[in-house]
């Protein structure tokens, strides 16, 4: 064997010990979920599609609920986490919920779904959705998992997908003034200060208008813990509060809470009980 053949194999043996050294480096531990999916009767929902992701569009795993509505999926992790699971099927409304899970472990998550809307409803909310207005001042989980420009924060899917909310359909001249979060109005946040500031009104209407509150608390939030938003323009009287007009009402996903200058976060499930 020739001195050239042999440096040749040595090479080659060298660069497969390498090419599976980084394979194994690669190599993720995984974890498990195991999911209940279950109206709000508690009578289970078979064949459900569930999906489990990591931030607002990475995928992690995906699959079915069986005849006994639970699901079990695995998934790779790096460390303790917070991943989000979607159920989704006709007739239901979406529903989402965040649970954490480490490496080797396994994660148990109820979740629950609205019962069938009734056919005499259907009519009702078909005109409602097709309402210009309506949709100039209403968005969804569904409306920023649709959206196909990068959106790094609350105030980012208002700018983009809704900006109407910042200039109003009705001739208002204030814009958004005022941010309620889970029911409750945020009165007196930091003023947004370097990058946050500097970007918020890059991309707004030329007719926006707005306070720094929305721009400060909605740049806290992260769109994947974004549930459902709403404004009420100037004219807007159906809800008699300090703070209704001209305002956004921003409603989170189960586990998620908000907190002032700190931002939306996955709250630690509720301790079990130690009574007998």
């Amino acid at each position: 064997m020739s001195v050239a053949f042999s440096f040749r194999l040595a090479v080659l043996a060298l660069a497969g010990f390498a090419t599976a050294a980084s394979a194994q480096t690669r190599k993720l531990p995984r974890a498990f979920v195991q999911i209940t999916a279950k109206d709000s009767t508690g009578a289970v929902i078979p064949s459900a599609e569930i999906v489990v992701t990591r931030g607002l569009k990475e995928v992690v795993a995906q699959g079915t609920t069986n005849d006994q509505g639970k699901g079990l999926l695995s998934l790779e992790v790096k460390d303790s986490s917070d991943f989000q699971v979607t159920m989704r099927k006709i007739g239901y409304l979406r529903s989402d919920r965040f649970f954490a899970v480490g490496p080797y472990d396994t994660a148990r998550v109820t979740i629950v779904a609205a019962r069938p809307r009734s056919r005499e409803l259907a009519p009702v909310v078909v005109t409602a959705n097709a309402d210009p207005k309506w949709k100039s001042y209403h968005l969804d989980a569904d409306d920023i998992d649709r959206a196909t420009m990068p959106l790094d924060n609350g105030w980012e899917v208002i700018k983009r997908l809704r900006p109407d909310m910042l200039t109003s359909r009705g001739g208002c001249e204030t814009g958004a003034q005022n941010v309620w979060v889970n029911g409750k109005r945020i009165r007196l946040p930091l003023m947004p200060t370097g990058m946050v500031a500097a970007r918020a009104r890059v991309g707004v209407p030329a007719r926006a208008r707005f306070s720094y509150v929305p721009v400060s608390v909605l740049s806290e939030i992260a769109p994947e813990h974004i549930q459902e938003i709403n404004y009420h323009d100037c004219f807007d009287h159906s809800m008699a509060a300090v703070g209704n007009n001209d305002a956004i009402f921003v409603t989170l996903k189960p586990g998620v809470d908000y907190q002032v200058n700190v931002g939306s976060f996955v709250a630690e499930p509720p301790a079990p009980s130690t009574r007998p």
